[in-house]
């Protein structure tokens, strides 16, 4: 499988100092983690996943990728910096098949 694109699944993150506040005291923010998965990606319908897979969901993209424990439902994904949930997760022998949705802004 050639696997040309690279999305980012979002990972909870450390935190990090921002700044300090008026006591001395440091301001945490919570910086996500970004982890790169090469994959192919391709514009997907809920009309499409209704037929092929028999599910019901919110889908803008379905992406194929190597099988990858860390892809689960309503995990984030990130690709050309625009937000994604993933909406469906179907295992195979040797890919995964992932629907994502467009986060609301």
């Amino acid at each position: 499988m050639r696997l040309t694109k690279t999305v980012y699944l979002l990972g909870e993150g450390e935190e990090q100092i921002v700044g300090w506040n008026d006591f001395g005291e440091p301001i945490y923010e919570t910086i996500p983690t970004k982890i790169p998965i090469q994959c192919e990606i391709e514009p997907y319908s809920s009309k499409l996943a209704e037929n092929r897979y028999g599910i019901i969901v919110d889908v803008q993209y379905r992406l194929f990728t190597k099988p990858d424990e860390r892809l689960k439902l309503g995990e984030k994904i990130e690709y050309k910096d625009k937000n994604y949930t993933i909406t469906g997760v179907m295992d195979f022998d040797r890919h995964y098949e992932v629907l994502i949705k467009k986060d609301d802004a």
